[in-house]
């Protein structure tokens, strides 16, 4: 039997973000999510990324005007296509006054999902 490890449901939707190694001079670089929680994303980044990689995260959380700056921790990676792969990331630090302002966007995504299915 497999055990449910999440902590917070998922949605599915994309939302721009760049990232660059958290102690690295390196360019940011630019993906979109595949999915989105209160705990972190996922998304598809270079294949140079690693589990146990902590990230520097700028997310494009529609309706703000600033991207949202984060740290995060890749907690898994799978897939590797065309030099790029699937990653889960896990938010590490995280400025509160933004981090509500993400979960205001999440609150808003889950209620028109369920607008959908009610028609």
């Amino acid at each position: 039997m497999i055990t449910e490890r999440r902590k917070y449901i998922r949605l599915d939707t994309g939302i721009k973000f760049s990232y660059k190694p958290k102690d690295g001079n390196a360019a940011p670089k630019n993906s979109v999510t595949k999915n989105i929680s209160p705990g972190g994303i996922s998304g598809m980044v270079d294949k140079s990324v690693k589990k146990g990689d902590r990230l520097e995260l700028a997310i494009e959380v529609p309706n703000l005007k600033k991207p949202l700056p984060a740290i995060g921790k890749v907690i898994w990676t799978a897939d590797e296509k065309a030099g790029k792969i699937d990653v889960g990331i896990k938010f590490e630090e995280i400025d509160m006054e933004m981090k509500n302002k993400f979960l205001e966007h999440i609150c808003e995504l889950m209620f028109s999902q369920l607008e959908r299915i009610k028609v």
